[in-house]
């Protein structure tokens, strides 16, 4: 009985592994096959490129300069292909199969999880030409936008000011701050600093980037996801937990919304939502999208704008000299135009001061990888084909650091994008820190303003200094969604502005 129940077993095991590696090669034959698929290497029967795939855009960077601009590897059973130049990315991104995000997205609470990040087809362009319209609705493209992000920020000036150049790790401040930006025209309100609702966001904001970075790699194995949400362990686990915490917060304001909801009166984002679904009672407006809709504004809108806003703060104490030219610049407009602040619409009269702030995105962009896509049908990209049912990561890093356009890419010079060197900007197709293509970042306007705005108003204010007796400030990165500077303290020297 044994020697047939270990044949049986022995039998079953051969025929697995001969499955196993019959899959392998027959999918090397078809690459082999196929010479317009893009280069890559052909990894491992089952596992792919697990343990040689890139970790993150340094990773990535180093695929390319072996394979080329545009490569391809197996992770798990997914096919993966990376765009690392802007010619391929904006071939790539102008068409339509390529606007849809994977089923297999870390982003998702459960199979039911909607949200602007998430959905596909003409449901997200109905959901995205909405969101937009009920955002210029709450007057995000008027002088009443500005005036809401100055209010705001004034609570964080009065703040910094209380510390009378004690050194502070800028993202204590910066994260309820920026995040109340949002939540006003989400929720309606803002936050105090130290309010219970206000911190619970706050570490939800700085835990959710850091899991979906560690659960990143086992989206590309849905079976093996499957197995880690069944018996709740590891990174998916504690991402879908933080992910449903926020979403059940959202539910929550939701539920405060519906109860003093008044027809006619459209106070946020929530109110908008809800008025749109007494009108038309279908698939297209439920509280399902509207949840999704509000974590997703929430999450992106509150931790790209702090980190691109932290790298500023950095770069400026890092590099004093340059800060100087900012300060000067500052000073002569206020001075100039006898003004308490630069306007949003005077920026083009500022531009060292706008091209210190573009070379620091393209620098550090916030999100040097973005956010996979899926290939509906097969893709012709720079001579390759992608085919159906790939997914697609366009490497902003890569683009931002190519010698071949940018000339001295590891260089910080924000002269670069100004004409003369001097007094015009110029912004070049090729910079895109919020992407390209029709599923560009929907908030671009209010994330270009609120950098704008927090940045010279702080250097209006303080001058930016590494503590004294500290180490040397770094460049050193924290990898998550979005990428952020190391923690480290800063000294916010007030200044006298005399306008």
């Amino acid at each position: 009985m044994q020697d047939v129940l270990w044949k049986c077993l022995s039998t079953g095991l051969v025929a697995g592994v001969g499955a196993v590696l019959l899959q392998y090669f027959w999918g090397v034959l078809k690459k082999w096959l196929r010479k317009d698929l893009p280069p890559g290497p052909c990894g491992l029967p089952l596992l792919g490129c697990l343990f040689s795939m890139p970790k993150n855009h340094h990773g990535v960077e180093v695929f390319r300069m072996k394979y080329g601009n545009v490569f391809g590897l197996h992770m798990g059973s997914r096919y993966v292909v990376f765009m690392c130049d802007f010619d391929s990315v904006k071939e790539a991104f102008s068409q339509d199969a390529l606007l849809n995000r994977p089923e297999e997205f870390p982003f998702k609470v459960h199979e039911q999880s909607q949200g602007l990040m998430l959905i596909n087809g003409p449901l997200w362009r109905l959901q995205r030409r909405f969101s937009m319209k009920v955002f210029k609705n709450l007057g995000v493209t008027t002088p009443a936008m500005e005036r809401h992000i100055r209010a705001e920020l004034s609570h964080l000036i009065r703040e910094l000011e209380s510390l009378e150049s004690k050194p502070v790790v800028p993202t204590t401040l910066l994260t309820p701050s920026t995040s109340n930006i949002i939540s006003a025209l989400v929720f309606g309100r803002r936050f105090e600093y130290d309010d219970p609702e206000r911190i619970y966001l706050d570490q939800l904001i700085e835990v959710i980037p850091a899991l979906a970075a560690q659960a990143a790699a086992i989206n590309f194995f849905p079976w093996l996801r499957k197995l880690f949400v069944l018996f709740r362990v590891g990174a998916c686990e504690r991402l879908r937990d933080a992910l449903a915490r926020r979403e059940d917060f959202a539910d929550s304001k939701i539920n405060e919304h519906e109860d003093t909801y008044k027809d006619g009166l459209v106070r946020d984002y929530i109110d908008g939502f809800l008025s749109e679904m007494k009108e038309h009672k279908n698939e297209c407006f439920t509280r399902n999208l509207l949840r999704g809709n509000v974590s997703t504004f929430f999450g992106a809108g509150s931790e790209t704008v702090r980190s691109s806003i932290e790298w500023l703060l950095l770069t400026c104490a890092a590099k004093p000299g340059l800060q100087r030219r900012v300060h000067a610049e500052i000073d002569a407009f206020l001075q100039h135009n006898q003004s308490s602040h630069i306007p949003w619409s005077e920026r083009n009269q500022m531009p060292y001061t706008q091209a210190f702030i573009w070379e620091t995105m393209r620098y550090k962009p916030v999100v040097p990888l973005n956010i996979m896509r899926y290939a509906d049908t097969d893709v012709k990209v720079g001579g390759y084909i992608i085919p159906r049912g790939s997914i697609v990561i366009a490497s902003i890093w890569s683009i931002f650091h190519d010698k071949s356009f940018w000339g001295d890419p590891e260089v910080f010079r924000p002269e670069r994008f100004l004409i003369d060197g001097k007094t015009r900007t110029l912004k070049p197709e090729q910079f895109i820190p919020f992407s390209y293509g029709k599923r560009s970042c929907p908030g671009e306007l209010i994330a270009n303003m609120e950098e704008f705005i927090y940045f010279t108003t702080i250097l209006k204010h303080f001058t930016i200094e590494a503590p004294p007796d500290s180490p040397p400030l770094t460049f050193d990165e924290i990898p998550g969604l979005s990428l952020r500077p190391k923690p480290q303290e800063l000294v916010f020297r007030p200044r006298l502005v005399i306008v």
